[in-house]
């Protein structure tokens, strides 16, 4: 009885619903489920509803998992419309009971949000009392979210009605000055993590290395062979430098198969003494060279990649307030501009749309951050007021003349429960309005722009978004839009757009525009921790080169606790030995080129592979495995809808 109840004002509110369109119970029907509702218990309110999701699940019934998924969420609505309190309770005992996902897995996506715990269920009803679980919003979340559904056309929708005509000059780039250049640090994705125990288990077997709860459970442990393993210091960094403590025997603890070293390992987050030693390194590297950096540029990802269950809110913000802290105090007067990462909130992930109920609860970060760049300088007030109220986005001009826009990619990223309600319309944030209109208005003025975030488009970001960042970037490209700058994968990379659909579209003649994705100071996992700097054309703001540093982790594990030796990598405009002009920026073309190659060739490929990993112990080997195959569709995709696109032509020749 409670449930058909609750069905109908289900019924009720999608009777003539489209897409975008307030959702307005009939008056009479929920009045009645809300009378009886009060007659129940909570308890059987859930019973209820749990004994309805899990009959969905029977192979009796024969409903596809695309089908149970959609009425799942058509179900829950019902709940959320009317009591989004009990939501969490209803959907994690479901998940449990039908063992839909392990229990923990089900505890932190379904349970009620909580100060201790990144748990998402909260959000997860919000969702759900905003969304179309029929249309668009249904579909896509059940593909990117559950797994349950294939991918969905992506709609055919464009935000062309913000901006004027393109004029035949902004289809040509301004071109260098004559060796007049300047120098821009570009660092991202420290994760720092803040329980780091040296000893600890750096080989666990679930979860996250390197820390107190850290274990491996399979291995059956006779003997220590790592006991040359000799850099177990229990160390800091102070403002003079590292301070070498006491050699600890880790292998008093039985249970310890590989043990974490001072500086880091390759499946563990970094320590804060590999983060002030990459910082270090930095400002040595400045000083000792006569390098002045014009400003700095941090595209996000500041706390650890722990289980959901062990990420608290006090622990986010220690790690957001410890890091900028530390890259302050190094880099002193050096100017920052920031963007916050998928990592960089509470609870994991999310961000909801300002104007629709739900931004107070992240309010906090967007304040906390912007009170913190305003006081170490890196914005103005004016700035700083204007990322407080705009997810932690904003736009600065340069002393030189440059624009830097900042946006806050959780608005397009597939894990972000508030991204799949209206998902089918072009700008529920509001983000790439303020971007377009920051671009107008630099375009009138003959003013280069660039553009830093955190998720690149290819790869966790949703299709709607990505197709519109792209015509946004084709539109102001190559006049204004100088360049593109991401985090997120932890890899060096590069992204190319081209216009025109499909591989046939990716010729020299079809290139537009290209993005920058920066390597990680983080290790994991399975990476060398690495940063880089470019060196600027004072008049157009292209990038003529890039200079990257690194140092081998793995010498760290035998060196009785030396520092790190941070050490050249590589240059990007000698890296690929691609025949390229002096006097000419490492733009899209450029890019191009050393994508061709890396198509063309193994060697290449290889090339590639050993820069995105920073030549760490585990580079794939490219001409005996499939683990770099599919390199070329990310280096030459995008948007979502491009890179899979690509992958299934590649697939399909195998």
């Amino acid at each position: 009885m409670l449930f058909r109840l609750f069905l109908s004002v289900l019924l009720a509110l999608l009777k003539g619903l489209s897409l975008g369109s307030p959702v307005i119970p009939e008056t009479h029907v929920l009045s009645e489920v809300l009378d009886y509702s009060h007659m129940y218990a909570d308890d059987s309110v859930v019973k209820s509803f749990v004994d309805e999701l899990v009959s969905l699940s029977h192979s009796s019934r024969n409903i596809s998992k695309c089908d149970q998924c959609v009425t799942r969420l058509a179900v829950g609505k019902s709940l959320s419309l009317l009591r989004p309190d009990l939501v969490p309770r209803v959907f994690t005992q479901w998940c449990q009971q039908t063992q839909y996902m392990s229990n923990s897995s089900c505890v932190a996506t379904f349970s009620r949000n909580t100060v201790k715990s990144s748990y998402t269920g909260t959000n997860f009803a919000d969702m759900l009392s905003l969304m179309d679980p029929f249309g668009y919003d249904g579909q896509l979340y059940c593909c990117y979210k559950e797994s349950a559904c294939a991918k969905p056309k992506t709609p055919n929708v464009t935000l062309s009605h913000l901006w004027p005509a393109k004029q035949a000059k902004h289809f040509i780039a301004p071109e260098p000055a004559a060796n007049d250049t300047f120098n821009v640090l570009h660092i991202s994705d420290f994760h720092i993590e803040l329980d780091y125990t040296v000893g600890a288990e750096a080989n666990c077997s679930s979860s996250m290395c390197c820390t107190p709860h850290s274990r491996n459970t399979f291995a059956n442990i006779t003997s220590h062979p790592r006991k040359d393993w000799n850099s177990f210091y229990n160390s800091t960094y102070t403002d003079d430098g590292f301070v070498k403590g006491s050699l600890m025997d880790v292998f008093k603890n039985d249970s310890i198969w590989a043990p974490a070293t001072t500086f880091g390992n390759y499946k563990c987050d970094a320590p804060e003494i590999l983060i002030n030693s990459s910082l270090d390194s930095i400002a040595n590297f400045s000083f000792e060279n006569n390098l002045d950096f014009e400003f700095a540029i941090f595209t996000g990802d500041l706390v650890d990649h722990d289980e959901l269950t062990l990420t608290g809110y006090e622990m986010t913000v220690e790690s957001e307030e410890v890091v900028f802290r530390d890259i302050k105090n190094k880099l002193g007067d050096v100017p920052m501009y920031p963007v916050m990462g998928n990592h960089d909130t509470f609870p994991y992930g999310e961000l909801g749309q300002e104007n629709h109920g739900f931004s107070n609860y992240f309010s906090w970060n967007s304040e906390l951050m912007a009170d913190l760049w305003e006081d170490y300088g890196w914005l103005t007030p004016k700035e700083s007021q204007y990322a407080r109220k705009h997810y932690t986005g904003f736009s600065v001009e340069t002393k030189l003349g440059l624009k830097v826009i900042s946006l806050n990619s959780n608005v397009w990223y597939k894990k972000n429960h508030y991204a799949y309600w209206n998902a089918s319309q072009p700008d529920t944030f509001g983000q790439f309005e303020f971007l377009v209109e920051e671009l107008v208005a630099s375009e009138a003025k003959d003013q280069r722009v660039w553009i830093i975030a955190h998720i690149p488009f290819s790869g966790d970001a949703l299709p709607l978004p990505a197709k519109l960042f792209a015509e946004v970037v084709e539109r102001f490209s190559p006049y204004t839009i100088a360049n593109i700058f991401f985090g997120h994968t932890h890899l060096d990379q590069f992204e190319i757009l081209y216009s025109g659909p499909g591989n046939d579209a990716k010729t020299i003649e079809n290139v537009v525009a290209s993005s920058w994705i920066s390597q990680a100071v983080t290790p994991w996992v399975n990476n060398n921790p690495s940063w880089r700097y470019y060196s600027v054309d004072k008049e157009t703001f292209s990038v003529m080169n890039a200079y990257n540093y690194y140092t081998q982790l793995n010498e760290t594990f035998s060196n009785n606790g030396a520092e790190p030796v941070w050490e050249f990598e590589y240059s990007s405009r000698e890296g690929y030995n691609i025949t390229w002009p002096e006097t000419a920026p490492l733009n899209a073309t450029y890019w191009h080129l050393v994508a061709s190659r890396i198509n063309e060739s193994v060697e290449f490929n290889q090339i590639y592979e050993n820069y995105a990993t920073r030549f760490s112990p585990y580079v794939p080997d490219c001409a005996n495995s499939t683990d770099c195959s599919l390199n070329y569709c990310y280096v030459t995709s995008f948007t979502v809808d491009q890179y899979d696109d690509c992958v299934t032509g590649v697939k399909s020749k195998r």
